[in-house]
């Protein structure tokens, strides 16, 4: 006894030496072996931690065991960046004696623990899971001499709490996977047998456009499926799948006898009813449903039949019905009862013209409201549809049964909707062949929420409709404070809402009695508006024809009120259109017609307006416009009254503000009488002209100025005004940047003068004693609006000819001075214009081409209507004053 105590001893002390050190000893040749094949098979960066790579016979007595920690997978170029998978334990259990011979290791196990894969598709349809190296096909002599280092006669896996993302921007889909516990056995080294597989998934979402159709939902699958390798012919036995609370299961094969790969599985709904279906509802929303009860019968079944290749596919039909439904919600116990519903999708084969969606019941009272609907709907080639809808709903009603937090949804919707026909017909507009009435009313409806504070409300309205149109009348409603009155047609509704590309036609009349913008102008909104960098540029929908004619009474806008305003807007060609709208602003007359046009063709949008004003208060005009404030700043010290006719044009950069370097523009300004005073500017002309008054002041009467707008610049022709009770003359130009370049001429007697002003005058004019003597200064005038710098040019002996040959002198010298500067302007433009050719695209050269084009049409336009005016204008000036006596 003592002897075999002492053989079992020594029997199991061998065994546990062996255990020890077959794995020491073969450790080297199986890790190299891993590597081998990795490196063979896979094209990317493959790590692990070589610290926590470790083999054992204790784990899976008598196999052995390999465990590789920290293992991971990065792809090359362009996802060198992106992990396509990192696993915190990777395990592999293999046949001991596969390992001992030597010729072909045999794989019976596998485990993941905690895996991370993440999979992408980018919108090429390249994939980072694409690392499989090319194979190449071995000779017959390397067949029969060689064997694979590795074989795969797997009995058993699993996965523990995996998490799982497949982003595909080609389709464009998402999918994923979080919580994910997987195993599965079956032997694989066998021809014939039973594969059995446990899934739970803790939350699965789908998404596809970025629309959530299934939104961190679980998933629990049981599945036997019987393995014919040989045959490669897999069948469906017992299974049971639940997504959510809706269960279903699956029966039939999937079958691969070559290329082609044949299926006939059917699936139907199993032990689901009204709340299974509710519990698919995106988990977002699932918070509505609490405390809701359903009952009712739910049917859903259907097969996949068929081939998949290259020129087929299988047929998939789908039924969903609802019997007897009724929902009813605790706070609310407003019932949605005698649901019913039957439905069937079918795709017979890869040819799109085969598929159809029929909805021909559904029926539902909602409180005792009725409502009904049919749909046909097939052939995803050329449209065909038959739809049917009839009911009243009392929204608020609606609101009871599905909860909607911090809003108010109230109003009765009276519909009545039949339509069929075929998207050709609509195309091509043979409306006969369109059947279609309708018609629907709305009563006391409204609607808030904390994105609309501000309510929405309709009183009353009807709908008709007809195959072109619809027709809208007696519209009656409000937005907020503002007061909406509306009716006209709406036409080719159908296509635009089956083809993104259709056009959606209208012609609508429009009146409120009051419009406050300043209701839809929130705080952080105002806050956004002050930094114009944030604004982004408004396109106008290059699908949409609408001619509104608008009769508004008053319109709040910020600190100010349009009054009586009316006229056309024409959305059009992507591009917002006004005709002779007219309007009172603050103390004047407005008038304009021209376009905002924002087509995407265009980098920047285009502006080219044609307006007049009349009677606008000077100062006014300065608080209310960026335009004026950039290049009229003296108008801020301004009192009077002024009127214009313009034409301007150009493009729209950042911030939704105006690109001053292509702004185009001409016409006349007219001054009834104005007085300036207490600026920095006129200091500047006193210090210069040492006139006895002090600052001075500046003063108009009946002044009509022709002026342009080119080069970043503001450029007036000569003027006439009183500058410390003395007739003066001013001409030249402002630029966007507060620069000043003007020059101005008037007749002073040389008494009103110091006597450094008469020693310097004398020198200028050539004469000993300049004392007595009428003179005339030429001065000229630069720096900026803030910090002025005048200085004397030349002065000699008046010509005599009172102001008009003071204004002659300075039109030829602005003239010239005029010209010189934009020489200058020009020059400088067209460098920067060729040192930009470098780093700017040829699309925005097109733009501001097209830019400079249009404006410069419109300033020749408007210089040629400036010409005739003007000379009208003095004409009846000059004309007016001889009559009274009042020229020399």
């Amino acid at each position: 006894m003592k002897k075999v105590l002492i053989i079992l001893a020594s029997l199991i002390g061998l065994i546990l030496i062996a255990a020890i050190a077959l794995p020491i000893l073969f450790k080297d040749d199986i890790q190299a072996a891993i590597d081998k094949e990795l490196d063979n098979a896979l094209n990317a960066k493959v790590y692990y931690d070589t610290d926590a790579f470790s083999v054992t016979l204790f784990k899976s007595f008598p196999d052995i065991s390999v465990t590789v920690g920290d293992f991971g997978i990065v792809g090359i170029e362009p996802f060198e960046t992106d992990t396509l998978a990192d696993i915190k334990e990777f395990s592999l259990t293999l046949d001991i004696m596969s390992v001992i011979s030597g010729d072909q290791i045999e794989i019976v196990n596998v485990s993941l623990l905690e895996p991370t894969i993440n999979v992408l598709v980018l919108q090429d349809g390249t994939a980072n899971y694409d690392i499989a190296k090319p194979s190449e096909e071995p000779t017959e002599e390397e067949e029969t001499s060689e064997s694979a280092p590795l074989s795969i006669k797997i009995q058993g896996w699993e996965i523990v709490n995996a998490n799982v993302v497949y982003a595909d921007a080609a389709t464009p889909m998402v999918a994923a996977i979080s919580g994910l516990n997987h195993s599965g056995s079956g032997d694989f080294s066998q021809d014939v047998f039973d594969m059995i597989t446990t899934t739970s998934v803790d939350a699965m979402t789908f998404s596809y456009d970025g629309v959530d159709y299934i939104y961190k939902k679980s998933l629990n699958a049981d599945i036997t499926m019987a393995m014919d390798l040989a045959n490669m012919k897999f069948t469906f036995k017992e299974n049971q799948v639940s997504l959510s609370n809706f269960g279903f299961g699956f029966d039939g094969f999937i079958s691969l006898p070559a290329e082609d790969i044949d299926m006939d599985i059917s699936f139907a709904g199993k032990e689901i009813d009204l709340i299974s279906v509710l519990s698919l509802i995106p988990g977002t929303y699932q918070e509505y449903l609490d405390g809701v009860t359903a009952s009712g019968t739910v049917g859903f079944d259907g097969y996949v039949r068929g081939t998949y290749n290259e020129s087929s596919m299988p047929q998939v039909l789908a039924n969903f019905g609802i019997s007897g439904g009724k929902i009813v919600y605790a706070e609310y116990p407003v019932p949605m009862e005698q649901i019913e519903v039957k439905a069937t999708f079918d795709m017979p084969s890869a040819n799109l013209r085969e598929t159809s969606f029929l909805m021909d019941k559904f029926h539902m009272l909602l409180d005792g409201e009725e409502l009904t609907a049919y749909l046909d709907f097939k052939d995803l080639e050329d449209y065909y549809w038959d739809f049917r809808m009839n009911g009243n709903i009392d929204l608020e009603k609606i609101t009871q049964v599905v909860k909607l937090e911090e809003t108010i949804l109230k109003g009765k919707v009276n519909a009545q909707l039949n339509t069929k026909g075929r998207m050709s017909d609509l195309e091509a507009e043979r409306y006969a062949n369109l059947p279609t009435t309708g018609s629907m009313e709305i009563s006391d409806f409204y609607y808030e929420s904390p994105d609309l504070p501000q309510g929405f409300g309709i009183a009353n309205t009807k709908m008709t409709l007809d195959p072109k149109e619809i027709t809208l009348a007696n519209f009656k409603g409000n937005a907020g404070k503002t007061d909406l009155n509306m009716d006209g047609k709406i036409s080719n509704y159908l296509a635009y809402a089956l083809n993104d590309s259709a056009m959606l036609y209208g012609n609508l009349n429009f009146s409120s009695a009051m419009v406050d913008a300043n209701e839809w102008m929130t705080e952080s909104e105002e806050e956004v508006t002050e930094d114009t960098a944030a604004l982004e540029i408004v396109r106008i929908p290059e699908n949409v024809d609408f001619v509104l004619a608008s009769n508004i009474e008053s319109i709040l806008y910020d600190d100010l009120e349009l009054k009586n305003f009316n006229g056309k807007l024409i959305v059009r060609d992507g591009a917002v259109r006004m005709e002779k709208v007219g309007f009172n602003l603050l103390d004047g007359q407005f008038e304009m017609s021209g376009a905002y046009n924002s087509a995407m063709a265009l980098t920047d949008p285009l502006y080219d307006f044609d307006f007049s004003i009349k009677g606008m208060s000077i100062a006014s005009a300065f608080q209310s416009f960026t335009t004026i404030q950039q290049l009229v700043p003296v108008a801020e010290k301004m009192t009077g009254k002024f009127s214009t006719d313009f034409k301007i044009g150009g493009s729209i950069g950042e911030g939704m503000m105006p690109n001053y370097d292509d702004m185009q523009g001409a016409g006349l300004v007219k001054v009834a009488q104005a007085a300036l005073k207490d600026v920095k500017l006129l200091s500047a002309v006193s210090s210069v002209s040492k006139l006895d008054k002090g600052d001075g002041e500046v003063s108009l009467k009946d002044v009509i100025m022709s002026a342009e707008i080119h080069d970043g610049r503001l450029w007036v022709e000569p003027f006439d005004i009183k500058f410390a009770g003395r007739k003066a003359t001013v001409g030249g130009s402002t630029g966007v940047d507060g620069s000043l370049d003007y020059a101005m001429a008037m007749d002073v007697p040389s008494g009103q003068v110091g006597e450094a002003l008469n020693s310097a005058i004398s020198n200028f004019a050539g004469i000993d004693n300049a004392v007595g003597k009428d003179i005339t200064l030429n001065l000229g005038i630069a720096g900026t609006y803030d910090e002025p710098k005048v200085k004397l040019l030349s002065a000699g002996p008046s010509g005599g000819g009172g102001s008009t040959g003071v204004k002659a002198a300075l039109q030829q010298q602005a003239k010239e001075k005029v010209e010189e500067k934009k020489e200058e302007v020009k020059k400088a433009v067209t460098e920067a214009k060729d040192s930009a050719t470098a780093v700017v695209t040829q699309k925005v050269d097109s733009a501001k081409t097209e830019v400079k084009e249009k404006a410069e049409e419109v300033k020749e336009e408007a210089k040629e209507e400036v010409k005739d005016k003007a000379k009208d204008a003095v004409k009846d000036l000059f004309g007016k004053k001889k009559k009274d006596g009042g020229g020399k």
